[in-house]
């Protein structure tokens, strides 16, 4: 953007280089990895990224000044990997978690996580709306370790969301639940309301799918349904497929393509590509 490259990197530093020669015309190190891409708006001449914090960042694309930066979650192990989205006049923020990881302590208890995506207003970062995966954790038991388990928990959204300008529409999908209860937000793909955050439908891929990195180590913390694990881990790609027909496009880590009706949230089509893994 203005015949500048701009790119974050795991030490926290954004770069903006000159594509033609690769020189470096500034940077601006923050305190967290970036691992999203950067957003640039010709609009505002701002750029937009998450970092792996859990901060969204505002900078100014000329100087690399940072405008604003708003943690979007109170969790502690909220994290941003998928790149923002801007339509509508709102910045669209997913919300994943690395508290699937806490859990390879059998004495941690998990979980309390759940995912969202966030409308912040671009102008200054605050919180417009906040569209939930699922419903707030509640004690389920202990684990023979003792440990209290809460769920539902998890499905995070890893992904970027996809914004439709023509129905002011967003589409995003979930990762896999935490604990126990595996509820029907977990591997499913939704479409809420870009103005309001509202639900409009929401599609369960894979049913029963509640892992942590207990199930990983063989310990307590690993759910009764242990995986499979099969989050929609990349963004739902809305495709014309006629004059007046569109699909959204899913892929799921369980090896299968899906077509889903964007209007309704119905399946239309699955084709699996892989093994899954």
């Amino acid at each position: 953007a203005w015949g500048t490259l701009y790119v974050g990197s795991q030490d926290g530093t954004v770069y903006a280089f000159d594509p033609d020669t690769g020189c470096t015309r500034w940077t601006t190190r923050l305190s967290a990895e970036v691992r999203t891409a950067i957003v640039a708006d010709p609009a505002t001449k701002r750029l937009y990224f998450g970092d792996l914090l859990g901060r969204a960042h505002a900078l100014d694309a000329m100087t690399g000044k940072e405008v604003w930066a708003e943690r979007v979650s109170d969790h502690a192990d909220a994290t941003i990997t998928g790149t923002p989205t801007l339509g509508g006049g709102l910045l669209y923020v997913p919300v994943s978690s690395l508290e699937v990881v806490q859990a390879g302590d059998p004495k941690y208890a998990c979980c309390t996580f759940r995912g969202s995506v966030v409308a912040l207003d671009p102008a200054t970062g605050k919180e417009v709306w906040r569209a939930w995966t699922s419903a707030a954790a509640k004690p389920h038991g202990k684990t023979a370790d003792g440990a209290q388990i809460l769920g539902p928990s998890g499905a995070p959204v890893w992904n970027s969301p996809t914004y439709d300008p023509r129905t002011n529409r967003i589409f995003f999908g979930s990762g896999e639940n935490y604990s126990s209860p595996a509820d029907d937000n977990s591997d499913a793909v939704f479409a809420v309301d870009a103005r309001t955050g509202k639900r409009l439908w929401h599609t369960q891929l894979t049913k029963r799918d509640a892992w942590n990195v207990g199930c990983m180590i063989g310990n307590s913390s690993c759910p009764e349904e242990n995986g499979p694990d099969y989050d929609v881990a990349a963004s739902p790609l809305l495709i014309e497929t006629g004059a007046n027909t569109r699909m959204l496009v899913v892929g799921q880590k369980s090896g299968q393509a899906w077509g889903i009706d964007p209007d309704s949230g119905k399946i239309r089509w699955e084709t699996r590509v892989g093994h899954g893994g």
